[in-house]
């Protein structure tokens, strides 16, 4: 689920509800880290995953304890959007 919020500074922000654990939690600017690293060429993998997690992190909250399970959902969002664009553009 994505939601649109009218950011303090006139921007517009985005924040996407994705499955952390059991859990459903909002990330702000996930499309758009997802599509930086896409730009890149980075593909999915465990050093992808730490990138995603410090991006993620830079703008939303991530319980210490619960990294590892933020790392494994964020990869999951990514192979899906890298998956889902790489057969766009063949």
């Amino acid at each position: 689920m994505n939601v649109s919020l009218a950011g303090c500074c006139g921007g517009d922000v985005r924040v996407k509800q994705i499955q952390v654990g059991g859990a459903t939690v909002g990330l702000l600017g996930l499309e758009e880290v997802l599509q930086q690293l896409y730009v890149m060429r980075c593909p999915p993998g465990p050093a992808t995953a730490d990138e995603l997690l410090a991006l993620i992190a830079a703008r939303n909250y991530v319980p210490r304890a619960a990294e590892s399970e933020y790392k494994a959902a964020l990869l999951r969002e990514y192979t899906a959007y890298w998956t889902a664009r790489s057969k766009a553009s063949e």
